[in-house]
């Protein structure tokens, strides 16, 4: 039997509306489950993100932090309350104009707060408008667009129009979807649940490295009214591994009886909406047994390490290794050498959206909607997991709130892809931030160590190049950023002499995948610090010793490649030189100022 609330009244978006809700549900839920109203977005339910920034009776606010009954009897403005007004109309060409709404997740967050700016300053400055946008975060544009579209709402005239057959290079062009992006009504991962759909919750290991055994599910399932049922290994039709390079996959959709990283899925709990979202998942017959965790590539590589993956020594998942002419006579026929070791850790690709979507089962077939990087990639591995022909599962991408890498391994797709099958009902998931970030790929952390040689006139001699990347439970993207690395280690630069290696190594952590670069950021890291050290060893201009050593056309990359053309990065350092000169200029002067005690 449902508990009975109060109605609570607000005016939203001009109209009264009236709900029957507990008084401290959120605002955000509110608006998105029982109101419909999904132009909100949900990226933390922490007040962090700000994607579900509403007005209230004049005011920002989260509504993720906002109880609903805060807002008895106040008028709310949602995105889809925005375009009444001649300036909103404006606001929102002004950020297709711009390039403004890019993945478009934050978008409305960020126009309600530039409305809200601008219904109280017609003409805000730039730091003004900085200052009112401050709550929310965007991941794709760096701001500046945003920025720029907010500061042209008061002279914007006309919307422009496309350029003509042949002249869109350079040329500002709207988004085919990006409409739907400034109204509020492009649909995410999260904003479109069947009807009749059972919620999901994942029993995830609450060790890095842990063995378990789970009791009595009837049991559990019976003291729970409303969870229908709990599905583990056993339950998967077909294949129970995945990942995105076939002859790596080493992934379970669900463990079987251990668990090699912190969140490691082992069951699926699957019910009615509300009795899921109340469950206390601690409660659940599991019994566990902690292991020995190795979280370092050095004691994964131990002699008396236990194997992750038992065919596969020292627990290394894949080798790179790329060499051109003699890397070790070059550094010996070096007037200066520099040795240098680096570190970097994990990031995480902290997109707004989190993992979200549903699946319906149609007869023998699989239907898939939600946020994904790479919907041909889910369709071959759901129909491995479901022991299904391609052809019986579709993929229906959503918009996809950010990704950057992560998106491309599938993550809810198989576990309620498993749930609509077997109870022949829809099924839905979104992931809460902090699931999101302890379970999904991130960017792999590297050991780096290189050594660079140079002679008089500060041409290169020699590179040597070690890298190890923390690839952590699973494969994921390992071998490609391990493959990857030793050929873009060397940069954009011309190396005689090169030897590169690079070790992707299992450890009991979150699998590390793809980010926006497969392991170059982090070899890039590395290189342009030595090369700073190694220009101050041989006296000569940090920018000179990079014009000295920059690829052109026709050079040989240390693979051997040779492109006849586009190689630009002797143009970009020439561009760089006025302000280069500029802030070597007063750093000279800053330091002749601390030099000198009458100027301090």
């Amino acid at each position: 039997m449902s508990a009975h609330f109060d109605p609570i009244r607000f005016l939203l978006n001009g109209q009264d509306v009236t709900v029957n809700v507990h008084p401290t549900e959120r605002l955000s839920t509110v608006l998105r489950d029982t109101l419909g109203r999904t132009g909100t977005k949900v990226g933390c339910d922490a007040g962090d993100c700000g994607a579900c920034t509403v007005v209230i009776d004049g005011h920002q606010a989260c509504a993720c932090l906002t109880p609903v009954a805060q807002v008895a009897n106040l008028p709310v403005t949602t995105i889809e309350g925005l375009s009444s007004s001649d300036m909103v109309s404006r606001l929102q060409q002004c950020f297709l104009q711009h390039g403004a709404a890019q993945c478009g997740i934050c978008t409305p967050g960020m126009l309600m707060s530039a409305a809200n700016l601008l219904d109280g300053n017609a003409n805000p400055s730039r730091s003004e408008v900085e200052e009112a946008l401050g709550g929310v975060l965007c991941r794709c544009t760096g701001y500046t667009k945003i920025i720029d579209a907010v500061l042209e709402v008061s002279s914007f005239s006309t919307e422009p129009e496309d350029p003509p057959a042949g002249q869109a290079v350079g040329s500002s062009i709207n988004r085919l979807d990006g409409f739907e992006k400034v109204m509020g009504q492009d649909l995410f991962g999260a904003d479109q649940i069947p009807e009749n759909a059972v919620s999901l919750r994942i029993i995830r290991s609450p060790y890095h490295h842990a063995t378990f055994k789970i009791g009595d599910k009837d049991g559990w399932i019976s003291d729970n009214p409303g969870i229908l049922a709990v599905f583990t290994a056993r339950d998967i039709p077909g294949k129970n591994c995945f990942g995105v390079i076939p002859p790596y996959s080493d992934q379970p959709v669900l463990a079987e009886k251990t668990c090699l990283f912190l969140g490691e899925a082992i069951a699926i709990v699957a019910g009615e909406s509300d009795a899921v979202a109340d469950l206390d998942l601690s409660e659940f017959p599991v019994t566990w047994q902690e292991q020995e965790a190795m979280l370092e590539p050095a004691g994964a590589r131990a002699l008396d390490a236990s194997l992750l993956h038992g065919n596969r020594k020292e627990n290394i998942l894949v080798r790179g290794f790329v060499e051109r002419g003699d890397a070790k006579t070059g550094l010996a026929k070096a007037d200066h050498v520099v040795e240098a070791s680096f570190t970097t850790p994990f990031i995480e690709h902290a997109y707004i959206e989190p993992e979200a979507g549903y699946a319906i089962r149609k007869g023998n077939r699989i239907e898939i909607f939600g946020c994904t990087q790479a919907p041909h990639m889910d369709r071959e591995t759901v129909a491995e997991i479901m022991g299904l022909a391609e052809d019986k599962i579709r993929i229906m991408p959503s918009s996809c709130g950010g990704g950057f890498g992560s998106k491309i391994d599938v993550s809810f797709q198989p576990l309620v892809a498993l749930v609509a099958w077997h109870l022949d009902r829809p099924a839905f998931i979104a992931y809460s931030r902090g699931e999101s970030m302890r379970t999904t790929t991130k960017r792999h952390p590297s050991e780096i160590t290189i050594k660079i040689g140079c002679d008089n006139d500060g041409k290169i001699t020699g590179i040597e190049f070690d890298g190890v990347f923390n690839t952590g439970a699973y494969a994921s993207w390992g071998p490609t950023v391990a493959n990857r690395v030793p050929i873009h280690a060397s940069g954009p630069y011309f190396v005689p002499n090169y030897r590169a290696t690079a070790t992707a190594v299992h450890t009991h952590c979150v699998p590390s995948g793809a980010f926006r670069g497969f392991g170059v950021p982090q070899a890039a890291i590395a290189l342009e610090q030595v090369f700073d050290q190694l220009a101050d060893k041989a006296d000569i201009d940090r920018l000179k010793i990079r014009l000295i050593n920059a690829l052109d056309n026709n050079m040989p990359t240390v693979t051997g490649q040779i492109f006849t053309q586009g190689v630009g990065i002797r143009q970009c350092l020439e561009a760089l030189k006025p302000i280069w000169q500029k802030a070597c200029k007063k750093a000279a002067e800053h330091n002749a100022n601390a030099d000198n005690p009458n100027l301090r």
